[in-house]
């Protein structure tokens, strides 16, 4: 903003009654950290902006570099109706304070090199729209100790207090009321999200029958869709506190129930025509999107490490439930990779739905590594001529991230020292799982 243009908004904020400034930022794993200041000290937030110590968030610094400095993105003032007090927010972004560069590690600025790099190569935009799914429940009680572990999950209809109309197993898609229980709070976790300026698609009760939700959020241009991610996981997990719900994002809460996927629709082009279509090629796609379509392809395994990075998501990405396995795309198949859309009318807006990313993965980074995939498929021209098994576990994705990450490098979007320090953290996360017993294991082997 030009300065007279940051005066003007203190003035508004000052005149609406405003009494603080929040600050949000996110981690390299995607968590939500913020540090809130009062109104009074807008100038030195705006001119000078706030410390934060680094060391102490996973895969940013060392404690002897700690150092960070956060600068608000101006331009994504919201209003937080979660505070009592009237609260500006803002998203940030992280510099280096003794040189106050951009931090290479923060995530944000990662997806902006990204966009950055897509117009320098292809001189076009990238659009993206997510679909949220996630579980409801009324009671979520999980913990762990030297000689114990454990974790209960309670639905509504487990719920003594329920009256039930129960879900046949997988039976959940598009169910009505009165078995769809959460259609008022879907509907309140919309009108929440509006308040920050997200708009939505749609939502619905999703397959599985113990309280699946999905909210489809509308195409924006990477970086602000990448924001709506960030900002739409806070605002469910607030609205649903605030209704007394407990919420998960995890992509296999339940044993034997769908999982939860955030699958990413997607195409390069304008608001108004997508690069993706051809009149005169098969299914409508350009020989462009089918070489975006194989670069991503080609690329999956590793990305793996990136659009699904916990240990529980390979506990989604296994046969029978509509997830993907194998790096494949077909025209309207759920279990493939990529799908591609079969009902869309508008074939001027081609776009592929990419189906593995679950909603673990730091949204600024798996939008970027996608699309770093397509970008070399375009400048390749790859075709899509293997079949890939997906990996298994997270150790396997890390591995494939090892051995193919150089896409990721090209203009410069993703530094090194990123690429180590994100394998690092995930590294670590599937050690702590794999020392640990298992409730199941005690069921094979206690009585041997």
């Amino acid at each position: 903003m030009k300065k007279r243009d940051v005066l003007q908004l203190k003035k508004n904020l000052l005149k609406n009654g405003t009494r603080f400034i929040d600050l949000k930022y996110t981690s390299l794993t995607g968590n939500m950290h913020h540090i809130t200041v009062p109104i009074e000290r807008y100038d030195k937030v705006i001119n000078e902006g706030v410390g934060a110590d680094g060391s102490s968030l996973p895969g940013y610094k060392a404690v002897e570099k700690g150092d960070m400095l956060l600068l608000p993105d101006l331009d994504t003032l919201m209003f937080d109706p979660f505070f009592e007090k009237k609260t500006a927010t803002f998203l940030c972004s992280i510099y280096s304070p003794d040189t106050l560069k951009p931090f290479e590690r923060d995530t944000r600025y990662v997806a902006h090199r990204a966009v950055s790099y897509l117009q320098q190569e292809l001189k076009t935009n990238a659009f993206f729209q997510p679909e949220l799914e996630f579980y409801i429940f009324e009671d979520a009680d999980f913990g762990e100790g030297p000689g114990s572990g454990h974790y209960r999950l309670t639905t509504e209809d487990q719920h003594h207090e329920s009256v039930s109309y129960p879900i046949m197993r997988k039976r959940g898609y598009h169910v009505g009321p009165p078995a769809d229980k959460y259609f008022n709070l879907r509907n309140s976790l919309v009108e929440a999200l509006a308040a920050f300026g997200i708009g939505t698609k749609y939502h619905h009760h999703e397959v599985g029958s113990k309280g699946q939700m999905e909210i489809e959020l509308l195409f924006e241009p990477l970086v602000k869709s990448a924001d709506n991610i960030f900002l739409a996981k806070y605002i469910i997990k607030c609205e649903c506190q605030h209704h007394g719900k407990y919420i998960t994002f995890m992509p296999k809460p339940l044993l034997d129930e769908p999982g939860s996927g955030l699958h990413v629709h997607q195409y390069l082009g304008t608001k108004k025509k997508s690069l993706f279509y051809s009149p005169t090629h098969d299914n409508y796609l350009s020989p462009f999107c089918l070489y975006y379509i194989a670069g991503i392809l080609h690329h999956s395994r590793a990305l793996c490490a990136f659009t699904s990075p916990s240990t529980n998501s390979y506990k989604r990405l296994i046969p029978g439930f509509e997830a993907p396995t194998y790096t494949d795309f077909a025209v309207g198949s759920r279990k493939t990779a990529i799908r591609l859309p079969k009902y869309l009318k508008n074939k001027k807006m081609m776009e592929i739905e990419y189906r593995i990313p679950d909603a673990t993965s730091n949204p600024y980074l798996a939008m970027a590594a996608i699309l770093l995939a397509g970008i070399d498929g375009i400048k390749n021209k790859y075709k899509v001529n293997r079949k890939e098994k997906l990996p298994t576990n997270v150790y396997e994705a890390i591995n494939a991230l090892r051995k193919d990450h150089a896409f990721l490098k090209q203009g410069n979007v993703f530094s090194q020292d990123l690429i180590d320090s994100w394998i690092e953290v995930k590294t670590k996360q599937f050690e702590e799982i794999h020392l640990r017993p298992h409730p199941h294991e005690f069921t094979l082997y206690f009585g041997m």
